[in-house]
C-alpha cells in the first residue's frame, strides 16, 4: 500500500460530499497530516469508488483512514454491517490504504469480517460517550484482534481521565497492535495534546474550528502551530489554566506563543474541571511546574499553597502558581496588571474612579489602586458585595446604576456584562455622568458595546486585552524568569480571537 510511516495526525474530514471532504482537505495547504474520512456523514453513496479515487488522485495519494461509523456506535450511518463494510471495501479499492472499524461491528459479525479489507490496515475502534471506564480490560480484550491499531476513547468527566488513558498508553506504547487512546471532551483535552508524548503513534484533530466532530477535537492548525503535539517530548514543562471553562481560555494561545519565542521547552494547558481538587491530583501527578487560575477558583486555590504574595493575601485571590522545589507559591497578577494598564493614561495617585463589580477581578483592581493613592467608588448588582470592598479598601460604595452626575477620572469595567455572546449589553450608561477614561476588563469581544461608546465620546478606552497581556506576561516571568515578548503574546491572542470568529 506504499506509505508505511504514520503521520502524528489524522484530520478528520466529514461532510455530505465527497467534494466538501476534498474542500476541508484543500483548506489545509502545506500539510503532511494524513486524513480520516468519515464516510458516514455522507448522503450520497452511489459511484463511491470512483468519486473517492478521483480525489486521490487530485489530492496526490494522501494517506487516509476510510471510517464509516454506525449510529450504535456514535456515528451517523444507519445502515448494517454488511452495507458499511461494503463502503469500506470501496474506500479501500479507490486506495485508501487504512479502514477503521468499530468493536461494535466486529461483535455482530465475528472476526472473519477483519479480513475483508486486505491489503488495507486494520483500526480496531472502541467509544463510550459517556464515561471513562476502566481501560485495561478493554484493551486487553481488542489487542487480541488480528488488527495493527487499536483505538479506545472515553468521555473525559474530569481531568483525572486524562490519567487512566497516559496510564494505559504508557504501559503498551511498545507493544503490538499499537494503541491510540484519547479521552473526548472540554475536560480530555490534555490526552488529545499529550497523546504523542505518551507514546500513541497518532492523534486526531478536525480541519478547521467548524469542523470537529468528537467532543473537544482541536483543529489540526491549533495542534501544531499553538500546541507542538509533534514537537514535544520527556523533557516539556508542563503548564495551564484552571477553571470552569478552561476550554475556551485564550491564555494557551498567549502562554505557548511565549515559550516558544524564548525557547522555552514547555506545554501550557487547558484544564477544564468543576473540581479544584480534581485539577490538584492531575497537576501533581504530571508534575506541573506552575499553571494560571481562573473563574471560579481563585480563592479555593489558597489554602492549597505553601506561600502566598502578600498583596494576593490581602486581595483573597490568587491567579498565578508557580511550583518550585515542590512548593506551590502563589501571586495575582491581575492587581499589577490593572496599575500598569491605566498608570499610562493618568496619574493614579489622587485620581477618581469608579469600579463596576467587587467579584475577583474587581478586588484585585480595588486593593492595587488604592494602593496607588486613588479614590475608588465602588458599585455591584449584590450591594453587600460592594459595600464590604469598600470597607476593606477604604473606598466609598455607591448604589448599582445610581451615576447621574457622577464626574471620575476613569470608570473600569470588572463585570462580565458586554462578553460574547451577550456583546450587545452595556453595564452602564455613560451619557448619565463625566469620565475621561474607561477601561473594560472583558476581551471578547475586542471591542465592546461600553467601549464603543466610549470612543464614539471622544474618550480614552482601554481593551481587556492589554490586561490580559499585562498579567499573563507577568506570569511568564514569574514561571521562568524571562521578560515576556509582550507584542508577540498580544499578536498570538488576536490571531486566536480572529480564528475563533473565522
Amino acid at each position: 500500500m506504499g506509505k508505511s510511516v504514520l503521520p502524528s495526525i489524522f484530520v478528520t474530514l466529514s461532510g455530505a460530499s465527497v467534494a466538501a471532504l476534498e474542500n476541508q482537505a484543500g483548506d489545509l495547504v502545506g500539510s503532511s497530516a494524513g486524513y480520516e474520512l468519515r464516510l458516514d456523514f455522507l448522503q450520497d453513496f452511489s459511484d463511491l469508488e470512483s468519486r473517492l479515487h478521483q480525489m486521490f488522485l487530485r489530492m496526490h495519494n494522501p494517506l487516509t483512514i476510510a471510517t464509516c461509523r454506525r449510529v450504535e456506535a456514535g456515528g451517523h450511518f444507519r445502515g448494517g454491517v454488511e452495507e458499511q463494510v461494503a463502503i469500506l471495501q470501496s474506500a479501500v479499492r479507490a486506495g485508501s490504504q487504512w479502514v477503521d472499524l468499530e468493536i461494535e461491528s466486529v461483535d455482530a459479525v465475528g472476526l472473519g469480517v477483519l479480513k475483508q479489507f486486505a491489503p488495507a490496515k486494520v483500526i480496531c475502534s472502541y467509544h463510550n460517550y459517556r464515561k471513562t471506564p476502566s481501560l485495561g480490560a478493554i484493551y486487553r480484550r481488542m489487542a487480541r484482534l488480528p488488527v495493527q491499531v487499536v483505538k479506545i476513547a472515553g468521555f473525559a468527566r474530569d481531568l483525572q481521565d486524562n490519567l487512566k488513558v497516559a496510564r494505559l498508553v504508557r504501559k503498551r506504547a511498545r507493544r503490538r497492535p499499537k494503541l491510540v487512546s484519547l479521552a473526548l471532551g472540554p475536560s480530555g483535552l490534555p490526552s488529545r495534546l499529550l497523546a504523542i508524548r505518551w507514546g500513541c503513534p497518532f492523534t486526531y484533530a478536525s480541519a478547521s474550528n467548524h469542523f470537529a466532530v468528537a467532543p473537544g477535537q482541536l483543529s489540526a492548525e491549533l495542534m501544531r502551530s499553538v500546541y507542538r503535539v509533534d514537537r514535544l517530548d520527556r523533557h516539556t514543562h508542563l503548564y495551564g489554566v484552571v477553571g470552569s471553562h478552561a476550554s475556551i481560555s485564550l491564555s494557551p494561545a498567549m502562554q505557548n506563543a511565549a515559550f516558544q519565542a524564548k525557547h522555552v521547552n514547555a506545554l501550557y494547558l487547558p484544564c477544564q474541571t468543576n473540581r479544584l481538587k480534581d485539577f490538584l491530583a492531575f497537576a501533581r501527578r504530571l508534575d506541573f511546574r506552575g499553571f494560571s487560575v481562573t473563574m471560579p477558583y481563585k480563592r479555593a486555590i489558597i489554602s492549597a499553597l505553601d506561600w502566598l504574595d502578600p498583596l494576593a493575601t490581602r486581595i483573597g485571590a490568587c491567579n498565578t502558581v508557580a511550583i518550585q522545589h515542590g512548593k506551590w507559591m502563589g501571586w495575582n497578577t491581575d492587581a499589577a496588571a490593572v496599575v500598569e494598564v491605566l498608570s499610562k493614561r493618568l496619574r493614579l495617585e489622587g485620581s477618581r474612579m469608579l469600579l463596576l463589580g467587587a467579584g475577583g477581578a474587581g478586588r484585585a483592581a480595588a486593593y492595587a489602586l488604592s494602593a496607588e493613592g486613588a479614590e475608588l467608588l465602588i458599585t455591584d448588582g449584590q450591594p453587600a458585595l460592594a459595600d464590604r470592598l469598600a470597607r476593606m479598601v477604604s473606598a466609598q460604595s455607591i448604589p448599582w446604576d445610581d451615576f447621574d452626575n457622577l464626574d471620575v477620572d476613569a470608570i473600569i469595567n470588572a463585570t462580565p456584562v458586554g462578553m460574547l455572546p451577550h456583546s450587545e449589553a452595556s453595564p452602564i450608561d455613560l451619557s448619565r455622568l463625566r469620565a475621561r477614561v474607561v477601561f473594560d476588563l472583558v476581551y471578547s469581544p475586542l471591542e465592546t458595546r461600553l467601549l464603543a461608546e466610549a470612543r464614539g465620546s471622544g474618550l480614552t478606552t482601554i481593551t481587556g486585552l492589554e490586561m490580559l497581556v499585562a498579567q499573563g506576561a507577568r506570569q511568564f516571568e514569574i514561571w521562568t524568569g524571562l521578560a515576556a515578548p509582550r507584542a508577540l503574546m498580544e499578536q498570538a491572542i488576536r490571531q486566536a480571537l480572529d480564528f475563533a470568529a473565522g
